[in-house]
């Protein structure tokens, strides 16, 4: 479970007021104007003071982005998932879940996109010590919930009013066809306000978000990682508005698809394409430059 974080009333209050007002809202079947959802949060952040209330004033300004940020932005993509075949063992499933982070873990049958179900680790060790370590009585689909799938255009207000409406802390993320995209959290949607939540079981290195320091003033970053993610991480502030990964950010940016061994300068930092494989960008070195630097290649 997430570790215990400190978040001030005044954050709580302004969340609270925001979120009931959206199920008052939702329950007369009214559609809120974006500027009436945000009024009671706008009136909070008024009142805060820049000296007395900095990270107050942070957290607030982030519940207000979540009108316009969707859980495609901040979801697990799918090439990141860990997901156990439903038809597996339940030997071996035991195996693969004992050591893992996740609470959490989606089921899938016959290819990975297909998901049939969510295993809650807790549950399947509550049942196999029910049942004595007696494998062969341990139906996985008796034990598993029915998963909850959501459009990859939901707002991450929408979906963590729908969290609380349902008790849930976990979602699958789907596009418009039905296609599998990624799994969303709670979690996630509370990163967003207050930053970076790590609980016992997470490892706190950059290795496990798909970046490697190298320098300085360089990473070795995975094509996949979010630009979302590696600015909160350090404070930078790529734009993001056309893109969800690094990847996809030098696709807009260079309109095209780089070829392994350039090199790009964009907004300060310089890239260069370490590894691709087929269409798809894997490895990219970035170094934070002194001065910014105008768009230019090599």
């Amino acid at each position: 479970m997430i570790e215990a974080v400190v978040i001030s009333g005044i954050i709580f209050l302004s969340l609270g007021l925001l979120l009931g007002r959206l199920g008052r809202l939702r329950s007369r079947k009214e559609t809120p104007a974006e500027d009436e959802l945000s009024e009671e949060v706008r009136d909070v952040l008024s009142q805060c003071s820049d000296k007395d209330a900095g990270q107050e004033k942070a957290m607030l300004k982030s519940i207000l982005d979540l009108t316009d940020v969707t859980v495609y932005d901040v979801m697990n993509h799918r090439k990141n998932l860990f997901a156990l075949d439903i038809d597996t063992p339940v030997e071996q499933i035991l195996e693969k879940v004992k050591n893992s982070p996740f609470s959490r873990i989606p089921l899938y049958r016959n290819r990975p996109e297909n998901i049939v179900g969510v295993i809650r680790v807790k549950t399947l060790f509550r049942e196999i010590i029910e049942q004595h370590n007696n494998f062969q009585n341990i139906k996985i689909e008796n034990i598993m919930t029915k998963p909850w799938f959501i459009p990859d255009n939901t707002t991450l207000m929408q979906q963590l009013q729908l969290f609380r409406a349902r008790r849930e802390h976990f979602a699958i993320v789907v596009d418009e066809y039905g296609v599998l995209q990624g799994i969303v959290t709670l979690e996630d949607i509370l990163e967003e306000i207050v930053g970076d939540i790590n609980d016992e079981s997470d490892i706190q290195n950059l290795d496990t978000m798909g970046i490697r320091k190298l320098t300085e003033n360089s990473w070795l970053v995975d094509g996949q990682v979010p630009i979302r993610d590696i600015n909160r991480k350090f404070g930078w502030n790529l734009n993001d508005e056309n893109a969800v990964t690094v990847a996809g950010y030098l696709l807009d940016m260079t309109q095209s698809i780089p070829e392994q061994g350039q090199k790009f300068i964009f907004e300060g930092f310089q890239f260069e394409i370490v590894k691709r494989n087929k269409n798809q960008l894997n490895q990219i070195k970035i170094t934070l430059l002194c001065t910014d630097g105008a768009h230019q290649t090599n």
